[in-house]
């Protein structure tokens, strides 16, 4: 089954040179972006790449549903959409709502009780978290936002999951999709609490990369910038997009219950404040005297295998890791007093958790009150995306993968104000 015959549309835009030029608004070409939230296809060629290389995941799957994000670029386009809903009513719908901004949608919801969220995805089958997938998602994205809501939406039950699994074909830029799936090898400047919540709720698979200038809006050219904290990551496959699956874990609530999944966020996020805490100090602050338990184990760890054998380490991301199975009973190996926890892998830290929920002191311990707490202040949050702040954590890490340029101006505005005040005191 071709990706034309299972998605309702794609709109070819073109550059703008090309005879049909005339057909497109011209701020779409002039306006430059570094990593815009928004991608749109601007090649013929590049259609046909996608098509065959997802081809093998389309023979593959039963589901025959299927979405697209975002098709056009602005309401200039919406007479095409509509029309394309007129020829097969049945089989389009036109949804004027923003995926990318799902996560805004679903907070809106959390604030006034609103079905926005529900609205949008009232036309898909709605089905278990352990069945098949309810619908093949495909688009372009570049706001990380909308990864986090990935996450949000399994851990909190609501949002995108809320019909079930969607299996995902995204075009991501590098930096983002590297975030993700990286290991402690990268530093722990990029490999963060976020990282190791995705690879544990989610397969994941590098499929190819795709020439970012065929995609519009055009890319302003990649200068790494001297310093940059992120410079290695941003500096990665610039002139790219990758394209990746994506899809939520199948089996993931049998290895953490679903009445489990906010207290395995929230041992994830409060114990990777610092990736450098060590892990049994920390511990026993919540349950004294529980060192031991961890340095002495009885019970065999078990090995977890690659989850496409087909696939090659040689064309992976740099610094991206191959998508293993999930356990909770991977044991980090020769645990002692200085290991920490940015030293675990996704599976080890889903292991950790589950011995820690198993201990007797567990519903007693400071821990149960602390997640109460911090549950009660992310429903009064202003923002779904309300944070545990980490250590060395960007000014602001949404746009610290989406538009690096930004944060280290504003880093630079901020050591040239202190010098400024410096200079002032100096004089005084």
């Amino acid at each position: 089954m071709a990706l034309t015959e299972i998605m309702f549309h794609i709109r070819r835009f073109v550059h703008k040179n090309s005879r049909h030029a005339n057909l497109f608004p011209e701020k779409l070409f002039n306006k430059r972006h570094k990593i815009p939230a928004h991608f749109y296809i601007a090649d013929d060629q590049l259609v046909e790449q996608i098509d065959n290389a997802i081809q093998p995941f389309m023979q593959q799957t039963k589901c025959d549903t299927a979405i697209e994000m975002n098709p056009e670029a602005m309401e200039h386009f919406l007479p095409g959409l509509h029309d394309f809903h007129a020829l097969y009513p049945e089989r389009v719908k036109v949804k004027h709502n923003d995926l990318t901004s799902l996560w805004k949608l679903s907070f809106q919801d959390r604030m006034d009780n609103g079905t926005r969220v529900a609205d949008m995805l009232s036309d898909l089958p709605k089905r278990e978290h352990n069945e098949d997938p309810s619908a093949l998602l495909f688009g372009a994205v570049g706001c990380y936002n909308f990864f986090k809501h990935l996450v949000n939406s399994i851990i909190f039950q609501n949002g995108m999951f809320s019909w079930g699994r969607m299996e995902m074909f995204l075009a991501v830029p590098p930096p983002i999709y590297i975030h993700l799936t990286c290991n402690n090898d990268v530093g722990y400047m990029i490999y963060r609490s976020i990282s190791m919540l995705f690879q544990m709720l989610f397969e994941y698979r590098f499929i190819a990369k795709l020439p970012r200038e065929h995609f519009l809006p055009n890319q302003i050219e990649h200068k790494p910038i001297k310093g940059s904290r992120l410079r290695k990551v941003q500096s990665i496959n610039p002139e790219y997009l990758y394209l990746v699956r994506i899809v939520p874990r199948q089996n993931f609530f049998d290895l953490c219950p679903i009445e489990d999944l906010q207290p395995l966020w929230y041992f994830v996020k409060q114990n990777c404040v610092s990736r450098r805490n060590r892990i049994i100090p920390n511990l026993e602050k919540w349950v004294p005297g529980c060192g031991p338990r961890l340095i002495i184990k009885n019970l065999p760890s078990e090995t977890l295998k690659p989850l496409y054998p087909d696939e090659d380490d040689v064309e992976l991301p740099q610094y991206s890791t191959r998508c293993t199975t999930m356990s909770n009973r991977n044991f980090y190996p020769n645990m002692n007093i200085y290991t920490q926890f940015g030293d675990l892998s996704a599976s080890q830290m889903l292991t950790l958790f589950t011995q820690f929920r198993k201990w007797p002191e567990y519903s007693e311990s400071v821990f149960v009150a602390s997640l109460e707490n911090t549950l009660l202040k992310l429903e009064a949050a202003a923002d779904e995306n309300m944070a545990i702040t980490e250590e060395d954590d960007l000014p602001n890490e949404e746009t610290a993968f989406e538009d690096v340029k930004v944060t280290e101006t504003e880093s630079g505005q901020t050591k040239a104000l202190k010098k400024s005040k410096l200079n002032a005191a100096v004089s005084n």
